[in-house]
């Protein structure tokens, strides 16, 4: 069991070698990105022409397994105030209402945090 998050990131086209190599140095952060039975996993040029996105549902984005710290590095490493924020979008949602993490601009404008409608169904 344990608690799962949904993940998803995208990653510019200038960006995606860098993140490649990245993932060539650990199975666990590519097992990760490869995603769990149902997941699409990873795509190219959904956003952009050369782009990549990975999409992970139910996953244990817990920051001590190494494949999670390698990808939450190469995150942080990619946005900062000399690189930009626009090379890389990441999203989490926990299981807590709360637990959201958001950061980086690339492809902000369509992939973003909605909150839910709320709705109350008529009794019969």
């Amino acid at each position: 069991m344990g608690y799962r998050s949904e993940v998803a990131f995208a990653i510019h086209p200038d960006k995606v070698a860098d993140f490649l190599a990245v993932l060539s140095t650990s199975e666990a952060a590519l097992d990760l990105c490869r995603g769990f039975d149902g997941d699409k996993g990873i795509q190219t040029d959904i956003f952009m022409k050369g782009d990549m996105f990975i999409e992970i549902s139910g996953v244990k984005w817990y920051r001590d397994f190494e494949g999670v710290q390698i990808i939450d590095k190469f995150i942080a490493d990619t946005i900062d105030y000399v690189a930009g924020w626009e090379m890389v979008r990441f999203i989490r949602i926990g299981e807590d209402h709360d637990d959201i993490q958001v950061c980086g601009e690339y492809a902000y404008e369509f992939l973003c945090v909605s909150p839910a409608a709320i709705y109350v169904e008529e009794q019969l």
